[in-house]
């Protein structure tokens, strides 16, 4: 029964790495060209947005592209369990879908005005946009909620100076959807410390009003 009722509070992490293990098994039996295929068709890029093809927001967060890095796959397991193991299934859930939906939808919203303006080349609008990591970094920075002071700002610390590095050595459209879905992150982890926190400052309010006041010594000897 203890096992049960562990694996029911990881339910949507082992849901979607069930998924994306399926998904990934499936990909590597396929033919390069039509892997390519594939992963273009589920991209998040402006042309599939573009056309209407919001379905892709969804298939895209359970693809890979290029030869499958379990090191990288077994950190975010990791770091999805934990989270979702202290935050519960629909606070992950939520974060997990405002990161990677949010991220993307202000990647493409920058891509249409950057080739719009020029800035950008039009071959980006087609590019294979396909994986987890918006939505993990949005969970990575939701998680100052459960820590204490100290830990909370140096774990924010640490992945707002990664995400800036990536972004200055490598300044791609991907590299800035890990900065959007690292803020998306830390302003719901903010806003999750912040809700968690009122009940208890009120029930503290509603305890002090309600215990009775002793009368002093000095009180009763008027």
């Amino acid at each position: 029964m203890r096992v049960l009722a562990s694996l029911l509070r990881l339910k949507v992490t082992l849901g979607y790495f069930a998924l994306a293990l399926t998904a990934t098994a499936l990909l590597s039996h396929l033919r390069p060209h039509t892997q390519w295929h594939v992963l273009f068709e589920a991209s998040t890029n402006l042309h599939n947005l573009g056309d209407g093809h919001v379905g892709t927001l969804v298939a895209s967060a359970f693809l890979t592209d290029g030869e499958t890095d379990w090191l990288w796959l077994g950190s975010v397991a990791v770091l999805f369990a934990v989270a979702e193991w202290l935050s519960g299934s629909t606070r992950f859930l939520l974060t997990f879908v405002a990161g990677h939906v949010g991220a993307t939808a202000l990647v493409a919203l920058g891509l249409f005005v950057g080739i719009r303006a020029d800035w950008l080349a039009d071959s980006l609008a087609v590019a294979v946009d396909v994986g987890v990591s918006y939505a993990a970094a949005a969970v990575a920075g939701s998680m100052i909620r459960y820590l204490s002071g100290p830990w909370r700002t140096t774990w924010a610390c640490g992945w707002v100076s990664l995400v800036a590095a990536s972004v200055v050595t490598d300044p791609s459209f991907t590299a800035f959807g890990h900065a959007a879905a690292l803020s998306i992150g830390l302003a719901l982890g903010a806003f999750y410390l912040r809700r968690d926190g009122k009940p208890l400052i009120d029930n503290r309010s509603r305890t002090v009003v309600a215990e009775p006041v002793q009368p002093s010594a000095s009180m009763t000897s008027l």
